[in-house]
């Protein structure tokens, strides 16, 4: 009698045991039960670690750790989110089970077609590495070893697809966050409207207090609540070069410009669009260079007009 038979006649003497007898014995079919440590492709103390180079077919990423910051490729600040996943991933995936048999040639063309190699460093020495890939419907994650076997690998008590955050683009990695200030280093912030002048105003601290220059008096609780919305403006998702060449709403004029000015001199700028379509999200570009989705109602927080900051009967 062969093990699918010995687990029917198990399943119909022992109804009550249904769930652990199918987990047991059926979860991806005979001869898939863990014979691996469990924690084969993950690192109790990855601390060390300095360096993540992720490449596939489509994909290049390097993840440094320099001056107290990952940076992705060398030229963007990486996102510490993101990071923090990534390492909470490699600490804590455990093996679930052994990719089925009949299942071992899907999973060896997903891997073929979109596999990403993973290797971990500290200094120039690899110290982890495995290859990974998701199911077509993303609900599975699979890892393997170099020329090794497949395995379902997750985070257990987590319906999460680990895969994701290896399959990024070089975009998905870069630091979301628009305005690196706070309420220490601000100086100014120019609130502009191309098209509507009236609505202009010019916003200053003095280290004690914000005002509007352009109003007799400011109500500042509401600048203070536009500093705080401004510290968190964060991007949806950059766009690549296709995605610019897809969005020809891009080289009309820009509707309203925000400059953000610290104590050190340094200007961070962003410029935005009409909104798109559906009204929930909006275009922006980054200091005259990158192009950006933005959440349309945190902009529109925002872009008030300048008699909005003006103290009602003080």
């Amino acid at each position: 009698m062969n093990q699918q038979k010995k687990n029917i006649r198990l399943l119909i003497t022992w109804l009550v045991l249904l769930a652990i007898t199918a987990f047991v014995y059926f979860d991806g079919g005979p001869g898939d039960r863990v014979t691996v440590p469990r924690d084969l492709f993950a690192m109790a103390d990855p601390s060390a670690i300095d360096r993540v180079q992720l490449s596939s077919k489509t994909i290049n990423n390097n993840l440094v750790y320099a001056n107290a910051t990952w940076n992705i490729n060398g030229k963007y600040k990486a996102d510490p989110q993101r990071i923090t996943v990534l390492f909470a991933i490699l600490k804590q995936n455990k093996v679930r089970r052994k990719v089925a048999k009949n299942k071992g040639a899907y999973v060896d063309s997903l891997m073929a077609v979109q596999g990403v190699e993973v290797v971990f460093f500290k200094g120039d020495d690899p110290v982890k590495s495995f290859w990974v890939t998701s199911s077509e419907d993303g609900t599975l994650s699979y890892f393997k070893k170099d020329k090794g076997e497949n395995y379902v690998v997750e985070i257990p008590g987590y319906r999460v697809n680990l895969a994701g955050i290896f399959e990024l683009d070089e975009n998905g990695w870069r630091d979301p966050r628009v305005f690196d200030v706070n309420w220490a280093n601000l100086q100014e912030v120019n609130m502009i409207f191309p098209d509507q002048a009236q609505r202009q105003f010019d916003v200053t601290y003095d280290g004690r207090s914000l005002e509007v220059q352009q109003l007799a008096q400011s109500d500042t609780a509401k600048l203070a609540d536009l500093l705080d919305d401004l510290s968190l403006l964060y991007v949806n998702d950059y766009l690549n070069e296709k995605e610019i060449e897809d969005n020809p709403g891009l080289s009309a004029p820009t509707k309203a410009t925000v400059i953000v000015r610290d104590v050190t001199g340094n200007a961070y700028t962003v410029a935005f669009f009409e909104p798109l379509g559906d009204q929930q999200e909006i275009l922006g570009r980054i200091d005259s260079a990158d192009y950006a989705v933005f959440d349309f109602n945190k902009i529109r927080k925002i872009l008030r007009p300048k008699n909005y900051f003006e103290l009602k009967n003080p």
